[in-house]
Parts: structure tokens; C-alpha cells; sequence
């Protein structure tokens, strides 16, 4: 790899044990994929490091302590626990205490402490083809597809991205690999599709097909920001979808022509209102008239318009008892809205506004309640709008599944039966 003079020198220790060791770590990642040379960083999205992972926090504490200081603006993804108000979640006091120990870590070394998958509703948006550097298969996504600005899966890598603010040229920041390589025409009309479950399931049916390809969807004019933010989340969860095209939507693809970089396809699909139907019911396995325990929105955290809808609906009305209701945002949305007055709302409904974790990334995990004795499984059957959701809690927390739009999700939440 061809290194510049500052480059070089940080390698060399010149500035530093932490930043030279940082540097080693890309330059042997960008090497072993066949990269030429590192590039400017324009921001960084790091791992939350959660207590639920043994051995997680500690590391986190241990590498801060060593000095190292982010370069770049750099946010931070989802805990385990609600730092501010881990009582109404129920983890174990133990593993928040845990968790908090991290708060101290990030702050030393300059991450802004957001923990949240959807800093780009905080104002973290860098320039239009500027390079990056995320964590988070949900924001990765959307940064590549809806903001054009790019980045790699980067896991670990971050961290030591953030540190030297350099990452390796490689995957998804050369224009080669941006090309779309499967064609999907929406024949849906604008009203089934005027939905955020369908579009979470329209990208839980194409990521199962393309797997980590690129593909663009054609035929559909999402009406607002969190239907991309749905369809983008369940791309990457049913595949490993990176980056997609919609033409005349996303900025790489004004045309479908454009999005294929002047070449064919390697694949055509024409979709129908059945496609969606077929998810579904592949994520919903909950007999109707069962007892609902759990019912959750915002995944993807929520932005302030969607919990201020959820306090409309809620208002004057009570969720039913032993029903557990989160809706999940990011703690400097949770401050508006207590402002706004609409958690007041939420909360004297019975549903509860939980910020820097969700479900899935929370100590309801069978795993972590094995090891503190909670029950298993922590939630019968839980019912939520988010095809992202329902995939990974059906696996990490054994619960059975009801995929509804948000609306359904309400009524469930006071009927206390699933419908």
C-alpha cells in the first residue's frame, strides 16, 4: 500500500503509540482486499460496545485509558441499556451499571455519545461522495444509498478509523462497486405502499434475493424519509445489502440507466402485491386471538414526528395490562419530545419512550437471560411493524412474531390480543 508523508509518519509512531498501532491495523485490512491507498475520513458512526458481549465494555475502558482521541466528528450506535432510565427496561441492575462504564469511555476519546442507529436524524449527514466510516447495517445503508455518502461495512475498523481518520480505498467507496446488478419493477400500487411495514417488507423480500448485491427498485416514490429508512434496514437484513438505487429518489441513479452504470442487469423481477403478502406471512406466526405480551416501534429508532403520531393515538387510551409497549428512539429525540410533552402522553397510556437501546440489542436476549437467571423466553409473542425487528428477536429472543403496520400495532397494544 502506498502510504503519504503524514501517513508514514503516523505509522512510524510520530504521532503516537495508539495512532501508529490504529494505522497498522487499516493498512493490513486495506492490503489483505487488495487496496492501493488510505483516504480522508469525512465522519465516523462506532461501535456502541455493549455489556451484553463479554469482555466488551472492559476492552472499551482499557483502549480509552491508552489516550487515544477520535479526528473526525464521530456518533455512537445502540447499548443494551437505557443509560438515563435503565428501571424501565427491567435489565438486571448489575449489567446497567456495566453499560454506563462505557458512557465515560466514549466521552474521553470524543465520540459524541448519541447511541442510536439513525444519526442522520440527529444532523450527521457529510458531503455527497465524501468517504466514511460506519458500524450498523441500518445507517450503513442509508448513508450509501439515500445520502451518497460512502462507506464500507466497517465493524472493529472503525474504531481505529475514528482514531487516525483514515480508511482504507476499497468495496463500496470505488465508483465500480456502486453499480447496480439486479432490476426490480414494483407493480404495487401507491396505496398498499403508502406504509412503512410495506416497505420494510418490499426490502425484506429483495434482499433475500440479491443477498450483498446492489439492486435497483424501480416504480416506487417513497413519500417519506423513514420509508427509506425501512426499506433499507430490511435490505440489509434479510441480505447484506449495502447500497440500493431507486431512480429518480436516490442520488446516484436519476434514471435506471444511471444506476447500472451503462450496463445490463444480471437479473430482472417484476414484484406484486403477493411478494409482499408472502413476508408477511412468513414473519408472523402468531395464531390470532393470542395473548400479546410485547408490542414495539421504532426500529430504526424513531424520529420526533413518528413518536409525536404515537401520542396522538394514544392519547386518552390505555395499553392493556401485562402488555409491554417501548417505543425506541435516540435520547436527544426522547428530550424534544418530553419537551413537546408527547411522553408524558405515551406514558400515561402505559407505553414507555426508551432511548440508546431497543429489544434486540437489550438484555432480553436468551443468552444474557440464561446468564441472570431472567426468564426464557423474556417475551412470548411480540408485535411490531419493522421486518428487521422480527427477524432478529424471532432468533435472539425465541419470541413468536406478528409483523402489523403501526396502526394495527396501536390497537394490539390496548386490545392485548393479537388481531
Amino acid at each position: 500500500m502506498i502510504l503519504n508523508e503524514k501517513e508514514q509518519a503516523m505509522l512510524d509512531g510520530k504521532y503516537g503509540e495508539v495512532v501508529a498501532e490504529a494505522l497498522d491495523y487499516l493498512v493490513q485490512f486495506g492490503e489483505a482486499f487488495g487496496a492501493e491507498k488510505l483516504v480522508d475520513i469525512s465522519y465516523c458512526h462506532y461501535p456502541a460496545e455493549m455489556a451484553i458481549y463479554d469482555g466488551n465494555v472492559e476492552d472499551a475502558v482499557k483502549y480509552s485509558s491508552r489516550g487515544g482521541k477520535v479526528v473526525v466528528p464521530t456518533t455512537c450506535s445502540t447499548l443494551c441499556s437505557d443509560l438515563e432510565k435503565p428501571e424501565i427496561t427491567g435489565i438486571p441492575v448489575q449489567l446497567a451499571h456495566l453499560q454506563a462504564e462505557v458512557e465515560t469511555a466514549h466521552r474521553n476519546m470524543g465520540i459524541i455519545e448519541t447511541y442510536t442507529c439513525t444519526p442522520q436524524f440527529l444532523g450527521f449527514i457529510p458531503p455527497f461522495g465524501s468517504y466514511n466510516a460506519l458500524v450498523e447495517s441500518s445507517a450503513i445503508i442509508y448513508y450509501n444509498s439515500v445520502l451518497g455518502a460512502r462507506t464500507n461495512r466497517g465493524g472493529l475498523f472503525t474504531r481505529f478509523a475514528a482514531i487516525t481518520g483514515k480508511t482504507p480505498l476499497m468495496g463500496y467507496l470505488l465508483d465500480e462497486n456502486r453499480k447496480g446488478t439486479h432490476y426490480f419493477k414494483v407493480n404495487i400500487s401507491q396505496q398498499r405502499m403508502d406504509s412503512y411495514d410495506a416497505y420494510s417488507s418490499l426490502g425484506m423480500h429483495i434482499g433475500a434475493i440479491v443477498g450483498s448485491e446492489v439492486p435497483v427498485i424501480d416504480g416506487i416514490k417513497p413519500a417519506k424519509q423513514e420509508y427509506l429508512l425501512a426499506l433499507g434496514a430490511a435490505l440489509a437484513t434479510s441480505g447484506s445489502v449495502t447500497l440500493f438505487h431507486i431512480p429518480g429518489v436516490t442520488p446516484e441513479a436519476r434514471t435506471v440507466e444511471e444506476a447500472f452504470q451503462g450496463s445490463q442487469p444480471k437479473q430482472s423481477y417484476e414484484l406484486t402485491e403477493s411478494d409482499l403478502d408472502a413476508v408477511y406471512a412468513k414473519q408472523t406466526n402468531i395464531p390470532v386471538g393470542t395473548t400479546i405480551d410485547f408490542v414495539t416501534l421504532g426500529c430504526p429508532h424513531y424520529n420526533l414526528e413518528q413518536i409525536r403520531w404515537v401520542a396522538n393515538k394514544l392519547e386518552g387510551r390505555k395499553i392493556a395490562e401485562g402488555v409491554r409497549f417501548w417505543v425506541c428512539t435516540n435520547r436527544m429525540t426522547r428530550r424534544q419530545a418530553e419537551y413537546s410533552g408527547y411522553v408524558a402522553t405515551i406514558e400515561e397510556a402505559g407505553a414507555k419512550v426508551i432511548a440508546d437501546t431497543c429489544p434486540v440489542e437489550s438484555h432480553m436476549r436468551i443468552s444474557t437471560c440464561r446468564e441472570f437467571g431472567l426468564k426464557i423466553p423474556n417475551v412470548e409473542a411480540m408485535v411490531c411493524e419493522s421486518g428487521k425487528m422480527i427477524r432478529y428477536v424471532g432468533d435472539l429472543i425465541g419470541c413468536k412474531t406478528g409483523l402489523r403496520n403501526k396502526e394495527q400495532c396501536i390497537e394490539i397494544a390496548i386490545s392485548g390480543r393479537f388481531e
